[in-house]
């Protein structure tokens, strides 16, 4: 699959509009599961998801194959994106019964990723449904340790992240990610996850030029909004 077939899908996808997470938590997820059905069908793979907090609700958003970039080199156009978020990362295989998660939780090591936010594709978006607005993902090749930073473009924007103070909250959101993903029949497969945003949306207009992810001195992700 590729990015316009994605699209067209979600275009012509039919739900409810304005399904409320707090009231109606279970229709939310069924919409999605539909729609992911027929997004697998047309033969994407899902490679990680996306664990969205929306009014302290949990709920899982697919990143499909497709949409995972090169950690490094690749250019994007900014018409295509709203911006990018620092993410925190955690790459696992998710086990298919909960037995073992408070185990795996323990022994999680944290990656960073980016996420490239783009503009609504469907006119009934759900803010908790957050894969209509993913452009893509990079991820790191390696975990991280310590200080993230994130230099944003030719406007010398600049955010830095403590890794060490948000690790623990950071992994309470995951296992709630891991056991919906078990609930909901995506157990046993390995997938990225990522946490929700460290610094926000940084529009795309503050990010041409060339944006880097550094960690321990080293660029570990790198791309260019034109």
């Amino acid at each position: 699959m590729v990015f316009e077939e994605y699209s067209q899908v979600i275009k012509e996808f039919q739900h409810e509009e304005s399904l409320s997470l707090t009231d109606r938590f279970d229709a939310v997820c069924m919409a999605q599961d539909a729609l992911i059905a027929k997004i697998v069908e047309q033969g994407a793979v899902i490679a990680g998801w996306k664990i969205v907090d929306k009014d302290g609700v949990i709920i899982i958003s697919p990143i499909f194959d497709f949409q995972v970039f090169a950690n490094l080199g690749d250019t994007f156009a900014h018409q295509a994106c709203r911006g990018t978020e620092l993410e925190v990362c955690f790459q696992l295989t998710v086990p298919s019964t909960t037995d073992a998660v408070n185990e795996l939780i323990n022994e999680l090591v944290p990656f960073a990723a980016v996420e490239l936010i783009r503009a609504e594709i469907h006119p009934t978006n759900h803010s908790a449904c957050d894969f209509y607005f993913n452009y893509g993902v990079l991820v790191s090749p390696k975990t991280v340790t310590g200080e993230l930073l994130f230099e944003g473009g030719n406007q010398d924007y600049i955010f830095t992240a403590e890794l060490d103070q948000l690790l623990a909250a950071k992994k309470e959101v995951v296992k709630k990610g891991i056991l919906q993903c078990i609930q909901r029949g995506y157990g046993n497969k390995d997938y990225f996850f990522i946490t929700g945003t460290l610094n926000g949306l940084v529009p795309a207009a503050e990010s041409l030029g060339v944006n880097r992810v550094m960690n321990q001195g080293e660029v570990i992700i790198q791309f260019e909004i034109v």
